[in-house]
């Protein structure tokens, strides 16, 4: 099976050579692209929904770009060889040239007031991510015609290149070389550990441009170099692991965040361990897990989550609230602030999808059910809905 393997490669990769050859727009072909803007992305037979699925690949995966039909990739799967076609909004390609600086940019609204959508895919009907306002920083990804593909506090998605100012620069995510041994890394020219060969190798304390984020390989730029390098001999520097840069890797923060008495973990049974989770949600990614009696500190609570930092680690995350004792919190009630004015109390954590309850006038109470950096989860008259936490005080 693994020669099978060895030998699909080999011969895809001399199509990618052949195709190589042929006119402008198929340059692409040969790329290398991972799934990004969903969970989950679907291979299927042919350049259309209507065709079967034929494999299910995870964010973060890499295929290899054969070719194209209208709004869709014909790709190999790195990680089994399989071949199908998959949708164009869900791959990253990024044909980043060799010594060529990695984007960032801030958000510039006409209006100070205004905000930005952070969009799934290139398109206005899209969902919302996020919103942001003027001054939040981020890494560009690409550039889908109007678009750009951006990194922004851990998430992925999509700004109107109208609405923001980017620009190169040594401001990009810096990663550095640590491997568990002292011996020297590989920069490879494919993400795989079998069917590529090895650009060039590199000592510990090397620092790495990142260009894009795999599950098990990382794109990056070494002394103007561009390949692949496993992640797990990365780790990312002070300047690109904190702040408006963050790229989604746990990080310790520079300094203790604003915080309110402790939450002690208390599992039903001794034996039994609380996960800390990257985002306020069941299937969210595991930072770390504690057993009885570790403390943390209190950032925001929740009657269903809470949000922690531990001191010893310098993790920040979430918990349910269910198993934690608290202590020395303030109450899960807030009220509404907004001048003389009211919040919208939505169905769903964004402007364009969801549906408004009601009007929640400045001195209105809630109750916190699950905090956000963007949106809070609070139930108002037995009715359980979002607002945007910036008016709750």
């Amino acid at each position: 099976m693994k020669n099978l393997f060895k030998t699909s490669i080999l011969m895809l990769l001399c199509m990618a050579l052949l195709l190589s050859a042929m006119p402008a727009h198929a340059a692409s072909y040969g790329e290398f692209a991972v799934v990004s803007g969903s969970a989950t992305l679907n291979l299927r037979q042919g350049p259309s929904t209507e065709y079967d699925r034929i494999y299910t690949a995870k964010r973060g995966d890499w295929v290899m770009i054969l070719g194209e039909s209208g709004n869709w990739y014909q790709v190999m799967v790195m990680d089994n060889g399989r071949v199908g076609y998959m949708s164009k909004n869900y791959l990253t390609a990024q044909n980043t040239s060799a010594g060529t600086s990695a984007m960032t940019g801030v958000v510039t609204n006409p209006k100070a007031t205004q905000y930005l959508n952070l969009r799934q895919y290139p398109s206005l009907s899209a969902p919302v991510l996020g919103i942001y306002y003027n001054g939040a920083a981020f890494n560009v990804l690409s550039s889908v015609d109007n678009w750009y593909q951006v990194s922004i506090y851990g998430q992925t998605g999509y700004f109107m290149k109208n609405y923001v100012t980017v620009s190169g620069g040594n401001t990009a995510k810096t990663a550095v070389i640590s491997a568990p041994n002292s011996g020297k890394s590989n920069l490879r020219s494919a993400p795989s550990m079998t069917d590529s060969t090895i650009l060039s190798q590199h000592a510990n304390g090397t620092h790495v441009q990142v260009l894009l984020e795999g599950n098990r390989f990382w794109r990056v730029s070494i002394n103007g170099t561009v390949g692949y390098m496993d992640k797990s001999l990365l780790k990312y520097t002070a300047s690109s692991s904190t702040g408006n840069t963050s790229s989604g890797t746990a990080a310790a923060p520079t300094q203790k965040p604003d915080t309110q008495g402790y939450a002690y973990v208390n599992n039903p049974l001794a034996t039994q361990v609380l996960n800390l989770r990257e985002k306020a949600s069941a299937t969210s990614k595991v930072i770390a897990q504690y057993k009885n009696g570790v403390r943390f500190h209190v950032i925001t609570p929740g009657e269903v989550w809470t949000k922690v930092y531990g001191s010893a680690t310098g993790n920040v995350g979430y918990m349910m609230t269910k198993y934690l004792n608290m202590t020395g919190t303030d109450s899960t009630v807030k009220t509404i602030q907004n001048g003389n004015t009211y919040v919208n109390f939505r169905s769903a954590p964004n402007t364009q999808g969801s549906t408004v309850y009601t009007r929640l006038y400045s001195g209105t109470q809630v109750t916190v059910l699950t905090p956000g950096d963007q949106w809070t989860q609070v139930r108002y008259n037995g009715q359980t809905g979002y607002v945007m936490t910036q008016f709750l005080k």
